[in-house]
């Protein structure tokens, strides 16, 4: 919570004081580079678009609101930039999410492994939510806006996962 705070006493400052950018960009650096990374499955790309993002905070800060949900409008940018990466190259729109995204601090690959494949078993969306969720700490409501989605859509698509992640245990 005190790191959204600061978050959002940065942006605010940031909209008239253009130094602020590195301190925002030491304090969500490896967040979104994390998130990018997980659609993305290239390093270079991911930090590409890393630098992308925080080009597009610098010239739309303008838009932020005070009051916001600070890490879901940065979250919201990045999505964004690289989904757009993606049209713009004519790529196909494969996301396939990173183990590490999930967990840095885990060391055994046998659950590395284990991930992957239940990670699998979910749709595109699916993983979205989960990855948003349990890795970015976000809400179901910052989820739904990042999203373009209900609330209810998310909140039930996010319990019909952790089902359908719990079968895949059971079985």
């Amino acid at each position: 919570m005190l790191r959204e705070k600061k978050l959002e006493k940065l942006l605010i400052r940031l909209k008239n004081e253009t130094d602020i950018l590195g301190e925002i960009y030491d304090l969500m650096r490896d967040d979104i580079y994390r998130y990018i990374y997980s659609i993305v499955k290239s390093k270079e790309m991911a930090q590409d678009l890393t630098h992308d993002t925080f080009i597009q905070i610098y010239k739309n800060i303008h838009l932020y609101k005070e009051n916001g949900h600070p890490k879901a409008w940065i979250i919201t940018i990045s999505r964004n930039i690289t989904y757009m990466s993606f049209r713009k190259h004519n790529r196909e729109q494969v996301v396939d999410y990173e183990i590490d995204a999930v967990d840095e601090g885990m060391k055994d690959i046998h659950d590395k492994m284990m991930i992957r494949v239940l990670l699998d078993k979910l749709s595109v969306e699916e993983r979205e939510i989960i990855i948003l969720h349990v890795e970015e700490g976000l809400t179901f409501k910052e989820i739904s806006e990042i999203m373009e989605m209900k609330l209810t859509t998310v909140l039930n698509k996010y319990h019909r996962s952790l089902k359908k992640l719990k079968k895949s245990l059971e079985e």
